[in-house]
């Protein structure tokens, strides 16, 4: 995709936390212009916090986790990736890619396979301050033209061993994918490729793609 080595951040394992991703967001919003391409792809838990601005009804703000979670201060809350990329200038093309869950559902081994849940329990006293019927919803931050979601909103992300990595289910189908169709391959072809790798593997998710109509036919990170 022709990217710049300079202005691609990566943030893994101890280095992901709550701060760096953070910063790493804010300067991309920061120093974008119009025609740049902001890509933000996150792979790891999701989660369910005590909301703490009363936008939301279950009194829960969907959250992806760094590595420095406390449940309180240390989250990334759907709240702060909307203050983020509010700013961003027209004819800058936001293109999220979010392989996390909030939702909880149990995940069963199938086959003996590596599998886990990418949902991270919410601890019972944090619970019993919020409501006791949970919604579920995505998080679509603002200025966003396209999000892809790992699953549906009340499904699992799945943690699995693949082509012998253990990685996300959905970023590792995702990036096969586009390698073996290419940069200029539709969005809604992929997605259609990956949905239907993911069920011949025997993975309940189904991935989500939220954008305009007009763009589902386009090519990656092309507006």
């Amino acid at each position: 995709f022709d990217f710049k080595t300079s202005d691609i951040s990566v943030l893994t394992d101890r280095s992901a936390t709550t701060a760096n991703i953070l910063e790493a967001l804010e300067m991309l919003v920061y120093e974008a212009s119009p025609g740049d391409v902001i890509l933000f792809h996150f792979s790891g838990h999701g989660t369910q916090v005590p909301d703490t601005s009363g936008d939301e009804r279950d009194r829960l703000d969907e959250v992806i986790c760094p590595c420095d979670i406390d449940w309180r201060g240390n989250v990334v809350r759907d709240d702060d990736l909307n203050r983020i990329f509010d700013p961003v200038p027209p004819g800058v093309h936001v293109e999220i890619f979010l392989d996390c869950c909030h939702s909880g559902t149990g995940l069963r081994a199938l086959g003996g396979d590596y599998r886990k849940n990418r949902f991270l329990p919410v601890p019972e006293d944090l619970l019993a301050t919020c409501t006791s019927t949970k919604t579920f919803k995505p998080i679509r931050p603002s200025k966003v033209q396209v999000l892809w979601a790992a699953c549906r909103a009340n499904q699992y992300a799945a943690d699995s061993l693949l082509n012998g990595r253990y990685g996300g289910a959905f970023t590792t189908l995702l990036c096969n994918s586009i390698r073996a169709s290419g940069s200029r391959a539709k969005r809604s072809d992929v997605l259609k490729d990956v949905r239907a790798n993911l069920k011949k593997g025997h993975f309940k998710q189904i991935p989500q793609l939220e954008t305009e109509r007009r763009l589902k036919s386009k090519s990656f990170l092309t507006s």
